[in-house]
């Protein structure tokens, strides 16, 4: 017989074997299947919750500045000159009620002359006005968004334009929501892989412990006989320890730290998916805060500029009234207190013009809630949002130590299962490598337990 022919027939009565092995004892082959599998769908579906917190970050982005343009172009570009073309139709408004006050009854004064001319003159530069921002695309001034008081719906106007520009604060929290679902499955297959071999070893040491035992000269006598498996056991496929079939104290001693490892290479596996899941979720949550207060700061002085403006036209208003009648007081000019009046109502009239079209925008807008908060944030909001933001950073700190701890925990537990296949050995050296990977396991153990109680802390 050639050495290849020897070769391949030892190689074909090794696999003839272990297909013996795996067919008296299948539990072991299932539950390390089982395991196995388990914890790869979880890994897998960590990985893509991890995927969706981070394109949760990228969308975040994406609809703030989108947000933040929109904010800019309308409380900036567009409802400032809205206000001015308000301010000239109101005025006019007023004018003419003057004028017309007089007129009906019958008379004609300088102060109704006055007024029909100043409302004329305002008319035309507000149609003027009109033409020029319509011209230039101005979608504020759309007939959808004017008011029976000359007045403009600004906030209906930044829901429609959110829309439109396809900013969505909505698909953010549908990207995280898929995120944690996902996440969640993880978890519940790494705890059923962490069950699977608990349960495991609980059955099979139950069911040594009630098996009657065999006298030991039969039982070598079998061994012999069936290659070395106690019977009834079924042969020791190699892929889970079980010190229940060791013959001798150090052999069992040796196989039970062997077990002790093999246990603890799920729970570990669960413990690295759960703390890195949590880092990663928590480093993009710190991400999005970050780009909320920029983007609520900016949204927030946008507003109040655009509000401070209406503020300080009101005010302006009102100082023409007053000087319009110091001057028909003082000097003898004939018309200006009727000027004034008309002036003074057109100021009234004015605050709760614009009032409404400075007032905060709100979901029954059509708004977002989350731009509703930006624009309505304020500095307590910011310490607020700050703080939270802080709080996800140093989370997503302590979770990424306590994950890189997990991973040494888990590579001394895998080590643990090398070293006790040294320690089956007889003699001195099985001992020394058994109390070896006793110390290993143990170490891995309070490595493990060290990273859980430092992301506690």
């Amino acid at each position: 017989m050639s050495g290849d022919d020897a070769l391949t027939e030892r190689a074909a009565a090794r696999l003839h074997d272990w297909a013996a092995r795996v067919r008296s004892n299948p539990a072991q082959v299932v539950v390390s299947v089982l395991i196995a599998a388990l914890l790869a769908a979880g890994t897998w579906l960590a990985a893509q919750a991890s995927g969706d917190w981070l394109q949760s970050t990228r969308l975040e982005t994406r609809s703030m500045a989108l947000t933040v343009e929109e904010l800019r172009h309308l409380y900036q570009d567009q409802a400032p000159v809205a206000l001015d073309l308000a301010l000239l139709e109101v005025r006019a408004d007023a004018f003419q009620d003057a004028s017309d006050t007089v007129t009906s009854q019958g008379l004609a004064t300088p102060g109704s002359r006055l007024a029909a001319a100043e409302a004329a003159t305002l008319r035309k530069a507000a149609g003027e006005l009109r033409a020029g921002l319509q011209q230039a695309g101005s979608s504020l001034l759309s007939a959808d968004y004017e008011r029976a008081d000359h007045g403009y719906a600004v906030s209906t106007r930044l829901a429609d334009a959110l829309t439109t520009a396809g900013a969505d604060p909505q698909g953010v929290e549908d990207a995280v929501a898929d995120g944690d679902e996902r996440a969640a499955w993880a978890l519940r297959l790494a705890a059923l892989s962490v069950v699977a071999a608990a349960a495991f070893v609980v059955l099979r040491t139950a069911g040594n412990r009630h098996r009657p035992q065999a006298d030991p000269a039969a039982g070598s006598t079998a061994r012999s006989a069936s290659g070395g498996s106690s019977p009834g056991d079924g042969e020791d496929v190699g892929l889970v320890p079980q010190p229940w079939q060791e013959r001798t104290r150090a052999q069992r001693v040796a196989a039970g730290v062997a077990l002790v490892a093999w246990l603890l290479l799920p729970v570990l596996t669960a413990a690295q998916l759960v703390l890195s899941s949590g880092s990663a979720r928590d480093d993009a949550e710190s991400s999005r805060r970050a780009t909320t207060i920029t983007g609520s700061l900016l949204a927030s002085q946008l507003f109040s500029s655009f509000a401070l403006r209406s503020q300080h036209q009101q005010v302006q208003l009102g100082m023409l009234s007053l000087a319009r009648q110091f001057v028909a007081v003082g000097d003898d000019v004939p018309g200006q207190s009727e000027l004034a009046s008309a002036d003074a109502a057109a100021a009234s009239t004015w605050a709760q013009v614009a009032t409404a079209m400075t007032a905060p925008p709100s979901e029954s807008d059509g708004v977002p809630p989350a731009v509703v908060a930006m624009v309505t944030s304020e500095p307590a909001d910011y310490d607020a949002l700050l703080a939270a933001q802080h709080e996800a950073v140093d989370s997503s700190q302590r979770r990424g130590d306590a994950a890189n701890l997990m991973n040494l925990a888990l590579l001394l537990a895998a080590f643990t299962t090398t070293a006790t296949v040294l320690a089956r050995r007889p003699g001195r050296g099985g001992a020394t490598a058994t109390t070896t990977a006793a110390l290993m396991a143990g170490t891995a153990l309070t490595i493990g337990v060290v990273a859980v109680v430092r992301t506690l802390v």
